[in-house]
């Protein structure tokens, strides 16, 4: 059997990596076992559909990125349904893409056909946010998405993650997790507030990975996120050899992003005052209404015949009916009281012969 040795990034990504084992032989090759099996697990490379350079991959990539970062960073708040729909296609790109990454085999498909699968479920996703029923759905993703945002940069802000040692990967889940729910109540809690940081904190994230696509390409912000999500088995060697180092730019890029997002966020809190969800004019006419001109009780009842209202007391003061009779209820009102009629007579022929 031939003598195995084991490197210091073999060791560490065996401890990740478990129940895979790395076994580096004397001739300088990395064979991958599974402790299960005893079978060899064959290794592919950990592209996971960013392309190289500016192929058209990440072409893609970084038009997808300013397309929907530079909207979410400076209007994201008065986006209403575009900015739902685009939270909704968020979610459901990166929980595909990491279902991708981490189950394909060792062959996997190409760059170009998981790009396009990812950007399609994207606009299933966008659609759905489009429509009411997606809306509050929209609304809680943005906010989460924000504090995952947050947390994502921050853990890349460090040459293999914030927490590097291996046996410790989680903390750096750990801490973006923490990011996610503590947005997600804020945007329950002060819906106004965590919008417009939700905003802020994607677009600014959006556009950051965009301008280090152009800058540093595979290399930067793009290395980082497959680093960190990429668990694949199947992509062992690759991680372990090229693992994430990023460049100075790269730091600076995701510095940057992270300090100017409280300060978008601002900006759009003084450049829209109105709600998230805007009211419709109907809508705000009848509120006026109810509230400022209420239902006049007397008119509802006249409307359905009934000339009493219902809490109008009844008087009690006597009311001559003679003073509203005319000519013709006075002979009705004759007709009915026979016994009255001579005495109005005489009367009459009283007063006559007085004048």
């Amino acid at each position: 059997m031939a003598q195995t040795t084991y490197s210091t990034a073999t060791e560490q990504l065996q401890r990740l990596q478990d129940p895979n084992v790395i076994i580096s032989s004397s001739n300088g090759t990395t064979i991958v076992y599974s402790p299960l099996t005893g079978d060899e697990i064959p290794q592919g490379l950990a592209t996971d559909g960013s392309g190289s350079g500016f192929s058209l991959c990440a072409i893609l990539w970084i038009v997808f990125s300013f397309t929907l970062g530079i909207p979410l960073m400076l209007a994201g708040f008065r986006g209403w349904r575009l900015t739902t729909g685009v939270a909704l296609g968020l979610s459901i790109a990166l929980a595909s893409w990491s279902v991708f990454v981490n189950t394909l085999d060792n062959v996997g498909i190409s760059d170009i056909i998981l790009t396009v699968l990812v950007l399609a479920l994207f606009a299933l996703g966008f659609l759905f946010g489009l429509l009411e029923v997606g809306r509050m759905a929209g609304v809680l993703h943005l906010g989460i998405q924000g504090g995952l945002a947050v947390g994502i940069r921050i853990v890349l802000l460090r040459s293999r993650l914030l927490v590097p040692d291996a046996t410790a990967f989680f903390v750096n889940w750990l801490l973006i997790g923490f990011c996610g729910l503590t947005c997600a109540i804020l945007v329950v809690w002060k819906q106004r507030v965590g919008l417009l940081l939700g905003s802020a904190s994607v677009g600014t994230f959006l556009c950051s990975l965009g301008t280090d696509l152009v800058v540093n390409q595979q290399s930067g912000m793009s290395r980082g996120l497959r680093y960190l999500i990429d668990r694949n088995r199947y992509h062992v060697v690759d991680t372990t050899s090229n693992g994430y180092f990023p460049p100075t730019s790269t730091l600076v890029i995701i510095a940057l992003s992270i300090a100017l997002t409280p300060a978008f966020a601002f900006a759009q809190h003084k450049l829209f005052k109105g709600h998230f969800c805007p009211v419709h004019h109907d809508d705000i006419e009848s509120l006026h209404a109810s509230k400022e001109f209420p239902v006049d009780e007397e008119s509802k009842h006249k409307l359905f015949g009934d000339d009493t209202p219902p809490d109008t007391p009844l008087s009690t003061t006597p009311i001559s009916t003679d003073s509203h009779l005319g000519p013709l209820d006075d002979l009705r009102t004759q007709a009915a009281n026979p016994q009255k009629a001579p005495t109005s007579t005489a009367d009459s022929h009283g007063t006559s012969s007085q004048l």
